[in-house]
């Protein structure tokens, strides 16, 4: 899981975020969604990750985040 936070009262676009494996992330949790009276503003459910490294993690990913929400990221797993 990753969870990304905005603590700030303002939307921030293009927001580049390390995550520890490659691969797609299903947004699991957008505190912005409209399920919490919300706008829903995000990440359109998933997002791709990107072999561009950030901090300690070997792939990142650039994210919308609502103002004043929090963001659940978990990884897709594939069944055979």
């Amino acid at each position: 899981v990753v969870v990304v936070l905005n603590l700030a009262p303002v939307e921030r676009t293009g927001y580049r975020v390390g995550f520890p494996v490659p691969g797609r992330w299903i947004e699991a949790l957008n505190t912005d969604s409209s399920f919490y009276s919300g706008a829903n503003r995000g990440n359109t459910g998933a997002i791709e990750t990107e072999d561009v490294p950030l901090g300690s993690q070997a792939q990142s990913a650039l994210l919308t985040l609502p103002p004043l929400s929090a963001i659940y990221f978990v990884e897709e797993h594939h069944h055979d």
